[in-house]
């Protein structure tokens, strides 16, 4: 049925604007094509959008030939498109098997099975303890018990400390909106990050009336708390929602739970992450018999900290090395992982001048994607993920960066990174039963009053295609912008 009412829609659409002609189709071709291209302007122009600004661009990548340009040079907030600079960059800086690093390390000594000194652990920024690369978040930590009991070690007489300094201060993208930073989504980010730098909770409703609503977190620790204010009724809808204060791991859940009803979960962020790894690490090694006399800390609570590989004096008694980039970027692509979005570029900056900044990784990018024609200064890159409404880039400048990585060594892992039109990540559930389905991959963005969708698509005839859509001051519902581009790909996929 989906599919009979979009082809009776596009149908129409071919019909009705056959005879228009419009200076944004760029290319002229047969019958069947010029029709395609007049129903493609006529969804760029629905009514829907008349207070909105479209920026589109569509070109052919085995000719070379733009078929369909709307504003293409005008700079828009890309949202997530924004993280097509981001991995793009990653993949050709960093290299597919890239695998970030992450060591602990003393100067201590060890007699008597106690290590005399302080545990210190840095990293250059791996986003991969979580269990979606493991059975659980901890598993490295409990790996690296097991390596330090191997040591003879069962007490440390020290502090165990979380050296981040790999990275600069920056813990959130700059022009983050105040109200979705304990959202996981806004996870803060930093060189030692665990568990995504969120808790994902399960609320539990009682089964009967008086019983107690649970909160099982996925991974525990006395570094947060969770507060219960829920009521429990037994009639009407669950809504349930989480609050937490700037600069407090206190998580409180609010709001109404029917008894009985399915388990919900919520994903609150966690304040300071790199506190927070050597919290729940010091929590791990007692678990497994190896006592830390002393506190967990942030190295910046230590005045005239030197950073841990820039001091000869430790050596190493544990480390981790990542999966390969190519597995982060897929998560950071189709799930649109802000948080990975933001690790990457300071691992950039990290990997070539010793110090993760965003500054640094843009003048990195700028030569980068010089090669690819586009100008230094033409665009604007104010954090790595697209959450910030500072961003500003154009459907041309998209263009030029997936065709220069679809022309690269890379192209087939590149390519495999997007979310494909009916079968995974962010698209999943879109284009389904149409001849996008499984043709089309491209990254989604969404924040308020701005969608973003770019990518490739391969026609029914073999054509390779290449396409950037950017709508920014749009009031109406997500669907509606969805419906316009879903259906451009559809015709797209059709010729």
């Amino acid at each position: 049925m989906k599919r009979l009412i979009l082809c009776m829609v596009i149908a129409g659409l071919l019909f009705s604007c056959a005879s228009n002609d419009t200076a944004n189709i760029r290319k002229k071709g047969d019958a069947g094509f010029k029709r395609v291209m007049h129903a493609i302007d006529a969804l760029a122009r629905d009514e829907a959008f008349t207070h909105a600004h479209w920026g589109i661009l569509i070109k052919s990548l085995d000719s070379g030939e733009i078929w369909y340009a709307l504003n293409e040079n005008k700079l828009f907030m890309p949202a997530s498109n924004n993280k097509i600079a981001t991995a793009a960059a990653a993949l050709q800086v960093l290299g597919p098997e890239f695998r970030f690093g992450t060591q602990l390390l003393s100067k201590g000594d060890v007699s008597n099975g106690v290590l005399n000194g302080d545990l210190v652990v840095w990293s250059n920024g791996d986003p991969t303890l979580y269990e979606r690369y493991m059975g659980d978040s901890r598993d490295v930590f409990y790996r690296w018990a097991e390596d330090l009991k191997a040591q003879g070690i069962h007490r440390v007489s020290g502090d165990i400390i979380a050296d981040d300094n790999a990275f600069d201060e920056d813990y959130i993208g700059s022009g983050w909106a105040w109200d979705y930073l304990q959202v996981w989504y806004a996870a803060q980010f930093g060189a030692l990050q665990l568990n995504e730098n969120y808790v994902d909770v399960q609320i539990i409703a009682p089964k009967f009336r008086g019983g107690k609503v649970q909160l099982i977190p996925n991974l525990p620790s006395s570094y947060y708390r969770m507060i219960d204010q829920i009521e429990v009724v037994d009639e009407g809808r669950s809504n349930v929602w989480m609050e937490r204060d700037f600069f407090s791991n206190d998580i409180v859940f609010k709001g109404r739970l029917l008894i009985g009803s399915d388990t919900l979960e919520l994903s609150p962020t966690i304040h300071n992450p790199s506190k927070f790894y050597v919290h729940v690490l010091k929590e791990v090694l007692a678990e497994r018999g190896i006592r830390v006399m002393g506190r967990p800390l942030d190295c910046d609570e230590i005045s005239d900290w030197v950073h841990a590989p820039c001091d000869k004096g430790y050596r190493e008694l544990a480390s981790y090395a990542s999966v390969p980039l190519s597995e982060v970027l897929t998560r950071l692509m189709k799930r649109s992982q802000n948080m990975y979005a933001e690790t990457l570029p300071r691992v950039i900056a990290w990997q070539k001048t010793g110090k993760g900044s965003l500054p640094a990784a843009r003048s990195i990018m700028d030569s980068l994607f010089y090669s690819f024609g586009i100008e230094p200064g033409s665009w604007v890159y104010a954090d790595g993920s697209g959450l910030t409404r500072y961003d500003y880039i154009s459907p041309e400048i998209l263009l030029k960066i997936l065709e220069g990585m679809y022309h690269s060594e890379y192209r087939d892992i590149w390519m495999s990174t997007f979310p494909v039109a009916g079968v995974d990540g962010t698209l999943q559930n879109r284009m389904k039963g149409s001849a996008a389905e499984g043709r089309a991959v491209g990254k989604t963005g969404t924040i308020a009053n701005v969608r973003g969708l770019s990518g490739y698509v391969r026609s029914a005839s073999g054509k390779n295609i290449v396409y950037a859509f950017l709508v920014n001051g749009h009031i109406v519902s997500g669907s509606e912008n969805e419906r316009i581009t879903d259906s451009i790909l559809a015709l797209l996929a059709s010729l």
